[in-house]
């Protein structure tokens, strides 16, 4: 019979905070083997001796204990046979392990507690020694074992026929080999005949080739003359070139000192023309004023003569011969032209 105590937890309801965990203290690290480790469905064996905490947050009042009993306590992980705060406390530890569990009263027996051992609202602190871990087999693991094994034994099918295959695949190979022997064999000769032919051809290939560089290098000669021809050609166009811009500059250079002395030249034709213009009107004026001269001389003269005569007619003289009169006119008249003479000049 296992402890009463641990009775009375499967049936006393536990009320679990999500926020407040087992706190856990390793005395003694235990060796893990691969899955027997403390997890759901494991089956656990232990030691332990359960005290309420006191004050101090540390062991007080013994209020169970295994090692009173006959055989050490066995339960399921997560089949809720003990407190929650026990199973979360040894979940991950492989046997050997040893423990100090300390377990807040919301994962143990809470605001109710139990009975007189435990009052309402008690911590408690669990050393625990775990035993054994025992992985129980499920009706999904056990399918898992069967598959594997029968994966096992078709793996062994697959081996055998796979041995089979390459014993027929080293005869196959055998077979291959000597064929494939028989097959180089000929084509070592027909390599041997193809080589020679093909040395022919190469050697045929190669007078061919040397014949064609010679002539291109007789092409490549003749391409090199012509284009030195090329170059004194255009050696040549370039001189004429720079020998006829040359001329042009000259040209160019003429024409701007001709068109300059033109220039020069309108410009004292210009200045000639008014000095002509300038001349004429003084010609002009000085005309003018031997015309206007004369003519007051000739009213002069004529005043005088008309005196003379009335004096000579008063006194029984003679009057002025026409001769004298017609020189007189021709004067006028020759003064007359030549004016014009003078306008129609300026005016060309």
């Amino acid at each position: 019979m296992k402890t009463l105590v641990f009775v009375l937890f499967g049936c006393i309801l536990r009320h679990v905070v999500d926020a407040v965990e087992t706190e856990v203290d390793v005395a003694k690290e235990g060796s893990c083997r691969g899955k027997e480790q403390a997890k759901d469905g494991a089956e656990v064996t232990v030691d332990y001796d359960g005290y309420l905490q006191n004050a101090k947050g540390t062991a007080g009042k013994k209020f169970t204990s295994t090692y009173s009993l006959d055989d050490p306590f066995s339960f399921t992980v997560g089949g809720k046979e003990v407190i929650p705060g026990l199973e979360q406390g040894l979940t991950g530890f492989c046997a050997g392990s040893e423990l100090v569990l300390y377990i807040p009263s919301e994962l143990a027996y809470g605001n109710q507690g139990a009975g007189d051992t435990i009052p309402a609202g008690a911590d408690l602190v669990f050393e625990v020694v775990i035993i054994d871990v025992k992985i129980v087999e499920t009706e999904y693991e056990k399918n898992i074992r069967l598959e594997a094994k029968a994966r096992e034994e078709e793996a062994k099918r697959r081996e055998e026929e796979l041995e089979k295959r390459k014993a027929a695949e080293i005869t196959a190979k055998e077979v291959y080999e000597q064929q494939l022997a028989e097959e180089l064999e000929r084509r070592r000769v027909a390599d041997v005949k193809n080589k020679e032919i093909f040395e022919q051809q190469l050697a045929e290939e190669s007078k061919r080739r040397e014949e064609q560089a010679k002539q291109v290098e007789i092409q490549q000669e003749s391409v090199r003359q012509e284009l030195i021809r090329r170059e004194e050609h255009q050696k040549l166009i370039d001189e004429e070139l720079e020998r006829r811009k040359v001329q042009q500059e000259l040209v160019r250079l003429d024409l701007k000192a001709r068109e300059e002395e033109a220039e020069r030249r309108r410009i004292d034709q210009v200045a000639r023309e008014k000095e002509k213009e300038r001349v004429a009107e003084e010609l002009l004026r000085r005309e003018d004023e031997e015309v206007r001269r004369i003519k007051d001389q000739n009213a002069r003269q004529h005043e005088q003569e008309r005196r003379d005569n009335e004096e000579q007619l008063r006194a029984g003289g003679v009057k002025i011969s026409d001769d004298e009169e017609e020189k007189i006119n021709q004067a006028r008249i020759f003064f007359m032209n030549r004016r014009t003479r003078i306008k129609q000049s300026n005016g060309k």
